[in-house]
């Protein structure tokens, strides 16, 4: 299984391509290739931000979209991002899942080493993956087959 798994961080969407089962996946980080103007959550933008993500999307061969999504208390902007990619999938008929931004960091400080004996920083490291995209693997991890 091929996810594009997401995640909303400030103004930018950090995006991973991550392809095979639970036990044995690899992960492409293709990193934080879309954004919007900081500070800037104008209808205008977003929608401009939505077409690229379109594009985006045109490009990738993917069975589904994973989107680690923001909790309550979520500033407009992510909101309107998040909006903005699960929009899109439905309009390309691209299935997608959402999964809790609280979920990802049990996931990772729990779930994850009982379900493969890793610790999930040891595949970050073996991934090439920064911390700060840990939450976009966890959510895709947790949707593979």
């Amino acid at each position: 299984m091929k996810i594009l798994s997401i995640e909303i961080m400030s103004n930018s969407a950090g995006m991973l391509i991550i392809d095979g089962d639970k036990n044995s996946y690899s992960v492409t980080n293709l990193g934080k290739l879309l954004s919007i103007p900081k500070e800037d959550a104008t209808i205008k933008n977003i929608i401009e931000f939505q077409t690229k993500f379109s594009e985006h999307l045109q490009n990738q061969n993917i069975d589904s979209v994973v989107l680690c999504e923001g909790g309550n208390d979520s500033k407009k902007m992510r909101v309107r991002m998040e909006f903005a990619v699960l929009s899109e999938c439905e309009k390309q008929s691209i299935e997608y899942n959402t999964y809790p931004t609280g979920s990802c960091t049990r996931l990772i400080n729990s779930t994850y080493k009982k379900d493969t004996g890793r610790e999930f920083s040891e595949d970050l490291t073996k991934n090439s993956l920064p911390k700060y995209m840990g939450k976009a693997l966890a959510a895709g991890w947790r949707f593979l087959g």
